[in-house]
């Protein structure tokens, strides 16, 4: 797995016992609709592989992430650049 990948790290941190955040990842919104419909407000939408903050959005409300997860799987958000 590419080492930039969050969803990954995050993974093998909750295997080891460690605390790690609640998450969903996937390119098909159905696939994380319930899980941004059922935890609380807000959360951090971010692209699985990039740099820094590039494409990382702090959403307030369900209309807000479902935008910026259109945003993000229309756009190329890798390695710092757009």
């Amino acid at each position: 797995p590419n080492r930039r990948d969050k969803k990954v790290q995050q993974e093998l941190i909750r295997q080891y016992g460690l605390r790690s955040v609640r998450q969903a990842g996937s390119d098909k919104f159905e696939e994380v609709e319930t899980f941004l419909k059922t935890e609380p407000y807000p959360v951090v939408l971010k692209p699985v592989e990039s740099a820094g903050s590039d494409g990382v959005k702090l959403c307030h409300n369900f209309e807000e992430a479902k935008e910026h997860f259109d945003v993000l799987m229309s756009s190329q958000m890798v390695n710092g650049g757009a």
